[in-house]
């Protein structure tokens, strides 16, 4: 089994760069919409990722690197995600659906007390087309706009367990990608539009440090304590932004007429990613129960790109500011050494996040919250703890108010967690 998923898993490494991971309005913000740090345990939580989300402590956890202190095994994940979007306006509703890769990553002990993985994994995307017509200064204005493109992460981890009770750990990635944004201005009555193109390249890395205290407080009750900060981050980027005309026979436009009226290029830009801090804890009893509440913080205010005298329909009137993401989550399991039934041993996982805005469009606050549902289906033999697992979630983001954009989505995540002793040595008798 752990071969095959290998074999699918590169494959899927040289086609995963080019999948449409967004589909939203809300992508167009930032740097496109955000899609780390939330694998398919986690997800059936509520998000939940700075404390163990495994009863038995054999997965990876690659946004907290110092909550992989019980990882005695090498843990190899397979993720896909897909989610269905339903917009609404004060007077139009559409729908737009997404599906790909989530993650590839694989992490094993490097010792009795340490241990180390390496993943992939989209980090942003772009992914939104939108037609919008508005009278200034009685002229009326036509604006179609479009982005696409995404960022990736190639990361890595390192945890080492001081102690019974203290883990540190550390992870680094290494962000890369390309954004596009295209906006066509027309105004009625002239046959010239303008038409605005952007073209962005990322490359940098962000650290993001850890730490993890555990306490047996009974035979059987362990209380977690896990904490997480991401460094504010600087992304080299590469900017090519060009302002162009051309004249418009009808519906298509002339390209014999063409003219660039403006073209600016910039190779050592900076694009200013926040810091973020996450603070978790989990109270739980072996292999039956748990249950965890998280809180994160991000300094959104902080976030710069660079801009130059390019059109900006969709972004004007955006404020950028600091947020809090609150969830809630835990799982059961019935009886984990049950052999006369299957879905006793199963992992049942529900939660449930509030996330405040990171930015305001016009002063109305762009805010999100979710339920989630996961379950743990053992596969494979009865001595690993190799599952596939699932998640639901249906969350709402943004308002209908201010001529702004409704979202209600439906995500479900699948996961292939292979684990086995793959670093073992050979015992001759």
């Amino acid at each position: 089994m752990k071969w095959i998923i290998c074999s699918l898993a590169l494959v899927s490494v040289a086609t995963v760069q080019a999948q449409r991971v967004a589909v939203s309005p809300y992508s167009a913000y930032g740097i496109g919409e955000m899609l780390y740090d939330n694998n398919t345990e986690q997800g059936g939580m509520g998000g939940i990722s700075t404390v163990p989300t495994n009863a038995y402590g054999q997965s990876a956890n690659f946004s907290n690197p110092a909550a992989n202190k019980n990882l005695r095994m090498t843990s190899f994940n397979v993720s896909y995600r897909g989610e269905n979007y339903s917009f609404k306006t004060e007077a139009d509703k559409q729908s737009s659906s997404k599906s790909n890769i989530s993650n590839l990553s694989m992490a094993f002990p490097t010792g009795e007390n340490s241990s180390f993985g390496i993943g992939f994994q989209p980090f942003s995307g772009l992914g939104y087309e939108i037609a919008n017509q508005a009278e200034i200064n009685q002229i009326k204005q036509s604006v179609s706009m479009k982005g696409e493109g995404g960022i990736n992460s190639l990361h890595a981890f390192y945890s080492q367990n001081l102690n019974k009770q203290f883990t540190v750990g550390i992870r680094a990635n290494y962000l890369f990608g390309e954004l596009k944004r295209n906006e066509i201005v027309a105004l009625e009555g002239a046959s010239l539009v303008t038409d605005y193109e952007n073209e962005s390249d990322y490359r940098g890395v962000q650290v993001t440090l850890g730490t993890m205290y555990t306490k047996k407080l009974t035979k059987d009750n362990t209380l977690s304590i896990g904490a997480t900060y991401t460094l504010p981050t600087n992304l080299r980027t590469d900017v090519r932004d060009v302002t162009s005309t051309y004249t418009f026979n009808g519906m298509d436009p002339n390209p014999a007429t063409t003219d660039i009226v403006a073209l600016h290029r910039d190779n050592k830009a900076k694009t200013k990613l926040p810091q973020t801090i996450a603070l978790g804890a989990s109270y739980s009893k072996e292999n039956t129960w748990s249950i965890a509440t998280e809180v994160k913080y991000n300094t959104w205010s902080d976030f710069e790109k660079p801009t130059f005298g390019e059109a900006k329909s969709l972004t004007n009137g955006t404020e950028y500011k600091n947020n809090v993401r609150l969830a809630v989550g835990g799982y059961w399991i019935p009886d984990f050494k049950s052999y006369k039934s299957y879905f006793n041993r199963v992992i049942y996982r529900a939660g449930g996040y509030y996330q405040g805005a990171s930015y305001a469009i016009n002063g109305t606050d762009i805010n999100s919250y979710g339920l989630t549902l996961g379950a743990g289906l053992p596969i494979g033999k009865s001595n690993d703890a190799s599952t596939l697992n699932l998640s639901f979630e249906y969350g709402q983001r943004g308002t209908k108010s201010n001529n702004l954009v409704k979202e209600d989505y439906v995500g479900v995540k699948v996961a292939f967690d292979i684990t086995d002793i793959w670093f073992r040595k050979r015992v001759i008798d």
